[in-house]
């Protein structure tokens, strides 16, 4: 009989319990969170050892560059989250990279400077733990610590910036300064016959995968990779085909008419073929292909972060 009274003193305690260690996670609602990492860019230029590809199978590691990012999280329930966030990266992108022939002979290449803005939610498919469940001596339960994992997806806005450096040639001397792409119109944009002037203020679709580690109730270290699809095949300032040289330079001088087609002689991998070089110049380039405007461009992140939670004050405790 007095086993009997004891387990179920016992149970008795248990179950008046659950409900609020089931409302633990209410005290860690609100969380900050900084990390760095290393961004790739995924479009028309650089790409991988053979022909182009299509997104991620296109990776150029040479390109990799850095971002810098932080923002707030807050928990609406134990599985579900969601999140703000700032990101400053530079974007990196060079035909000289390439194991196209063709890429390399056309010679391209941009770097910018990236503002994105996220709102984003998570799912928590492996489940935090913060609270120190049943410490009854010899049984384990959660104690705070461990891994978690989640996919997140949302919507975002970026500013970007394309520049390139003027290397220059024997027709267009150069300065090796970098300059700004989208005001020269290198693709005719904005000017007449030519397509429309691409703005520099996008929309992204921001979607990844994560995975974080407690060091305790409060502190936390994670690890996500994240892809970003936006809606602009500009991000690098290429897209569609070779326009006018004479009407470039006409409208943005000798550095436009020379980032509009800096394209070099490379080597032909066919023993049987001759020299190849995508452009030159030549007015017949003129509507030729330059880009691919069948597909917008893409870049991925992949950061390591530190997280904090904030404790609430309210003390959720068992009223029995």
């Amino acid at each position: 009989m007095t086993r009997i009274v004891t387990c179920l003193i016992l149970l008795s305690v248990i179950l008046a319990s659950k409900p609020t260690e089931a409302q633990h996670w209410k005290r860690y609602r609100h969380e900050a969170w900084g990390g760095i990492g290393a961004t790739n860019f995924l479009g028309e230029l650089g790409g991988g050892a053979g022909a182009a590809k299509g997104l991620i199978l296109d990776f150029d590691g040479k390109s990799s560059r850095y971002i810098v990012t932080g923002g707030y999280r807050y928990k609406l329930n134990e599985v579900v989250s969601a999140r703000g966030g700032l990101a400053y990266a530079s974007l990196y992108g060079s035909d000289e990279f390439s194991g196209d022939p063709w890429r390399r002979s056309r010679n391209l290449h941009f770097r910018s400077m990236l503002i994105e803005l996220t709102a984003m939610g998570e799912v928590f498919f492996i489940r935090e733990k913060t609270s120190n469940r049943y410490r009854v001596r010899g049984i384990k339960g959660a104690i705070g610590s461990g891994l978690s994992a989640y996919v997140t997806a949302g919507l975002g806005g970026m500013f970007f910036n394309p520049k390139a450096k003027f290397v220059g040639n024997a027709a267009y001397p150069g300065d090796n300064k970098w300059h700004a792409l989208q005001p020269l119109a290198t693709e005719g944009q904005g000017l007449a016959d030519g397509p429309k002037k691409y703005s520099r203020i996008n929309a992204c679709i921001p979607m990844g995968i994560g995975a974080k580690f407690s060091i305790n109730r409060n502190m936390s270290m994670s690890l996500e990779y994240g892809f970003r699809f936006t809606f602009t095949d500009y991000m690098d300032d290429v897209s569609g085909v070779y326009f006018d040289p004479v009407a470039i330079e006409a409208a943005g001088g000798p550095q436009a008419a020379y980032f509009s087609n800096p394209s070099i002689i490379v080597e032909n991998p066919d023993p049987d073929g001759g020299p190849i070089r995508a452009g030159g110049g030549q007015p017949h380039l003129t509507a030729q292909q330059r880009g691919d405007a069948t597909t917008n461009d893409t870049y991925m992140f992949a950061v390591v972060a530190f997280n904090y939670k904030f404790t609430s004050k309210k003390a959720n405790r068992p009223k029995f």
